[in-house]
């Protein structure tokens, strides 16, 4: 008997990311966008090949149009309120694939999406379920690193009868904490997913105490650099200290543009960000931190730097700052490797490589960024 496996789409995922928005809560359904579709057709590429599935899905563009144009034809599960594509539809579709019967849940999505199949499968917390990383802010442990890596993890659980899960941190922002200017993620359970540390991404840790101090001082010793010519400086609360050192109300969550030290953008988009670099060629610098737990520099929480912005910024304008603390962490979380998921393979394989990363005013590392 073939594996049975569930695939929902959530169309609206990483629809409000290069939109300089911080999620797509909220987002009507006629802002969805084929992002979400695009990153579960590469996790998908692989299935079929020695590896026989039964799939069921949601209908449309929450799963069933992809499937066909890969050519598997699926049980499609009917919704209440059909086009509408909200979390109550992905949590209906839960629901009515639970009653149905799973090896496998795969979903495309975000730190939202995996919030609303966790509420939904409140009943049978037992159910693999593994994430594809479609999502703005991916705080959670449930998704793979890219989604490739998703692709693989899946196809490898099915394929042996000793499934072996474990419980995965279903995590998003604290928005409380977020208005104090602070970063927190907030638990909100597990799901059961497949076992391989090597394809699954860490869940989004704390900033340690002492990272306040260790990047208020990185900052100070880059301001002379930072008060002159063009910077785009990504999200978290490493770089946030740069803006803090400038005296910019900038954001917190999101990519800002300075010039000569003024603010210039505050949460640019990705249309305002290539309209600047066309206009400035050659010239911007691009500040950016790895996320705690994960090591992920380029896509997580800075879709606005889309796969276009990055090829006209090219490797040489990033610099990568972390503090001791989260260099000393993410050294022990396989070897200090940092990764970059812009979706799109060429530009990932143009940032791969060496990369220069600020620890503190004379401390300097090289590590890998690398496209898994």
């Amino acid at each position: 008997m073939n594996p049975r496996v569930g695939l929902i789409i959530n169309p609206l995922a990483g629809a409000g990311g290069k939109l300089g928005l911080h999620g797509s809560d909220g987002l009507h359904s006629a802002a969805a966008s084929a992002w979400s579709g695009e990153r579960a057709a590469l996790a998908l590429a692989g299935f079929g090949a020695g590896l026989a599935v039964d799939w069921v899905s949601g209908p449309g563009v929450m799963g069933a149009d992809l499937l066909r144009a890969l050519g598997a034809e699926p049980q499609v599960l009917s919704l209440a309120s059909a086009g509408s594509s909200s979390a109550a539809d992905t949590r209906e579709l839960v629901a009515r694939m639970q009653q149905v019967g799973l090896d496998l849940l795969l979903f495309a999505g975000g730190d939202g999406t995996a919030r609303d199949v966790l509420d939904a499968l409140a009943t049978d917390a037992a159910l693999p379920v593994l994430g594809i990383p479609a999502g703005v802010k991916m705080q959670s442990a449930c998704f793979g690193v890219s989604p490739a890596a998703a692709g693989r993890l899946a196809m490898g659980f099915l394929a042996t009868q000793r499934r072996c899960t474990e419980p995965r941190e279903v995590m998003d922002l604290d928005e409380g904490a977020l208005r104090q200017g602070r970063v927190l993620p907030r638990l909100y359970g597990y799901l059961a997913t497949p076992t391989d540390p090597r394809l699954l991404q860490g869940r989004k840790t704390r900033s340690a105490p002492a990272d306040a101090e260790a990047a208020a001082a990185l900052a100070a010793s880059l301001l002379p650099q930072l008060q002159q010519g063009l910077h785009l400086i990504g999200p978290g609360s490493t770089t946030w200290a740069l803006k803090s050192a400038l005296g910019l109300a900038g954001s917190l969550i999101g990519v800002d543009v300075v010039i000569d030290g003024r603010l210039w953008l505050r949460d640019a988009n990705e249309a305002q960000l290539l309209e600047l670099l066309a206009a400035m060629p050659g010239r911007a610098r691009l500040w950016l931190t790895a996320i705690g737990g994960q090591g992920h520099v380029i896509g997580r929480g800075n879709a606005p730097l889309s796969a276009r912005v990055l090829r006209q910024l090219g490797p040489a304008a990033l610099t990568v700052l972390m503090t001791p603390t989260k260099l000393q962490a993410m050294a022990g979380q396989g070897g200090g490797v940092l990764r970059v998921d812009s979706g799109c393979a060429e530009v990932d394989a143009l940032f791969s490589g060496p990369v220069r990363v600020l620890t503190g005013p004379r401390d300097r590392a090289i590590l890998r960024l690398v496209a898994e």
